[in-house]
C-alpha cells in the first residue's frame, strides 16, 4: 500500500513486521515481532490505510484486525477466532472504502466482513460455496469510486462484483495460476 507520502508499506507475513520503504526502495522503518500480544503480528498479511494514515492489518494466524500509527504505535484491535458476526478465522485482504468501512476477506470462513474504523460489526457478504455470491477463500477485496465491492474468490478463480449494499453485480472467470506453496497451503488449509 501506498500512504500519502508514497512511501510503500509491506506486511512481511514471514517476519511478522512492517516494513515501510521509499518509491525507489530506500528503507524508512520496520516495526512489529511475532507473537499474540498487543501490537504483537502472527503472519500479518493483508493492509489498508485510512486518510488519517492509519495503517490496518490483517494479523492473521492471530484472526484479528490492528490499527496502527503510521510509525507503527497500536491504536487497536477487534477480533476473535471464530465463525459468529464480527469473528474471523485467518483474515487475509483488506481494504476501506470512502466512507471509511473496513472490509475483511475472512478467509477461511469464506466471506467479507464490514466494519466501522472502530472494529464495530455491520455486515456480512458471501458464504462457502461456488455458486453465486459464494465464496472459496477469498483472498482480497478491494473497492472503486463509486463503491463496488470486488472480491478476489481465489478457490473459485474468479473475481466477483457486488453494489455497495451487498448484491451480486458480476464475475470475471479466469485460470488462476498459483506458484507451489500457494497450491500447498491451499490444499492444507
Amino acid at each position: 500500500a501506498l500512504d500519502s507520502d508514497e512511501k510503500l508499506l509491506i506486511s512481511d507475513e514471514a517476519l511478522n513486521r512492517i516494513t515501510t520503504l521509499t518509491r525507489d526502495g530506500q528503507f524508512v522503518r520496520k516495526w512489529g515481532e511475532q507473537g499474540d500480544k498487543d501490537g504483537q503480528m502472527d503472519h500479518p498479511s493483508g493492509l489498508a490505510l485510512d486518510d488519517a494514515g492509519h495503517i490496518f492489518v490483517a494479523d492473521t494466524m492471530n484472526h484479528r484486525i490492528q490499527k496502527f500509527t503510521p510509525e507503527g504505535e497500536l491504536v487497536l484491535k477487534w477480533g476473535t477466532h471464530g465463525s459468529a458476526e464480527g469473528e474471523l478465522d485467518m483474515p487475509w485482504g483488506m481494504a476501506i472504502d470512502d466512507e471509511s468501512y473496513v472490509y475483511v476477506a475472512d478467509w477461511r470462513n469464506d466471506r467479507i466482513q464490514k466494519f466501522t474504523p472502530e472494529g464495530e460489526f455491520i455486515s456480512v457478504l458471501g458464504q462457502r460455496g461456488s455458486g453465486t455470491g459464494q465464496f472459496n477463500r477469498p483472498a482480497g477485496v478491494c473497492t472503486d469510486d463509486d463503491g463496488d465491492i470486488y472480491v478476489a474468490d481465489t478457490g473459485n478463480n474468479r473475481v466477483q462484483q457486488f453494489s455497495p449494499e451487498g448484491q451480486y453485480v458480476d464475475e470475471f472467470i479466469g485460470d488462476a495460476t498459483l506458484s507451489k506453496s500457494a497450491r500447498t497451503y491451499m490444499m492444507s488449509n
